[in-house]
């Protein structure tokens, strides 16, 4: 198993050589202060169209001596691979035994070049050839796994992470549309008051026009609060789900790079990110509910055709029998 996705890495070497900017191998790569790396040229090109530099993937501004790219820290390991990929000049047919090339030097213990780093330290996050692990690591009674077997754990975590920010997600979107009917909810109840003033108006006198435009315009503020309460929680909702599909985006990402200590330990931080972000989204069922229930005892009441008033709006303090709607299932078990 180890040898397997060690032989995907390899494969998805030649990819992580291009420049993300031109899609091509890197040429005179530099290191951005955010670590992220880039062609020369395109980095020059980008400072000449916008007057600084800022990284394509993560927006971060780097500072930029005298305005000359070519004084940022040249990314030599990557420059270095891509001449050793370059000069091989192997045709497309021998892509298997280049693969075998690189992933020997890219595998090979620095301390014991003849060893390859087929363990993985969990005290120290990083992976080292058995002999390094017998006589450095497991002395501190560290715990050594095999590199397979690590790489496996790695993928359920994150398999695990996946499946419960996927149930998360439909209990979010369960809820959105929970919140977006609600506030249908409370429209409706605009509509039916708006009914019933219209059907007393009818029987009215044309001078009761006035007071209709200030009962409508009553309902309209009041009605209109609890509608804008009710779209903000919407609107909050949404950018909960859009949030974790953010993070779990990265998360999946992080396993197409080569599982390197620096790599290793972003990832597990972007892991621990989704978890806490799982664990602190627990949107409230009952304020949706409450707040349309607040536009449910707003209510009409027709002073008869003889008062000039036309008729005023109520407020109860209970849900009215015959307006209350069927109570909705909970949507929200296991937040």
């Amino acid at each position: 198993m180890m040898a397997t996705s060690l032989k995907q890495a390899v494969q998805n070497l030649h990819k992580n050589l291009e420049c993300p900017v031109c899609l091509s191998f890197f040429k005179e790569p530099k290191i951005l202060t955010c670590s992220h790396t880039f062609c020369k040229g395109c980095l020059e090109t980008l400072l000449e169209s916008s007057g600084k530099l800022l990284c394509p993937t993560c927006r971060e501004e780097t500072s930029v001596p005298g305005g000359d790219v070519g004084r940022l820290q040249s990314n030599i390991t990557v420059r270095s691979l891509v001449e050793d990929v370059e000069t091989q000049g192997q045709a497309r047919t021998n892509f298997n035994q280049e693969n075998k090339s690189l992933e020997r030097k890219w595998n090979k213990c620095r301390k014991h070049p003849n060893y390859d780093e087929e363990c993985y330290c969990r005290n120290c996050n990083k992976f080292v050839c058995c002999k390094c692990g017998i006589s450095e690591h497991a002395k501190d009674a560290h715990t050594i796994l095999e590199a397979g077997a690590h790489e496996t754990e790695q993928k359920n975590r994150v398999e695990k992470l996946a499946s419960k920010a996927d149930a998360k997600i439909r209990n979010v979107e369960k809820y959105f549309t929970f919140v977006e009917d609600q506030r249908k909810r409370v429209h409706n109840i605009q509509e039916r008051i708006n009914g019933e003033i219209d059907a007393t108006f009818e029987e009215s006198v044309e001078k009761l026009k006035e007071r209709k435009t200030v009962l409508k315009n009553e309902i309209e503020h009041k009605i209109g609060k609890i509608e804008t309460s009710l779209g903000d929680v919407e609107k909050s909702t949404r950018k909960q789900i859009d949030e974790i599909k953010k993070v779990l985006d990265l998360v999946k990402g992080g396993l197409n790079f080569p599982l390197q200590t620096e790599a290793l330990t972003a990832h597990k931080a972007t892991c621990e990110q989704l978890e806490e972000l799982l664990n602190r989204i627990r949107p409230d069922e009952e304020l949706p509910r409450r707040t349309a229930e607040e536009g449910e005892r707003i209510g009409f009441r027709s002073q008869g055709s003889d008062e000039l008033r036309l008729g005023q709006l109520t407020h109860t303090r209970e849900v009215p029998a015959h307006t209350k709607s069927k109570l909705v299932p909970r949507i929200c078990e296991g937040w």
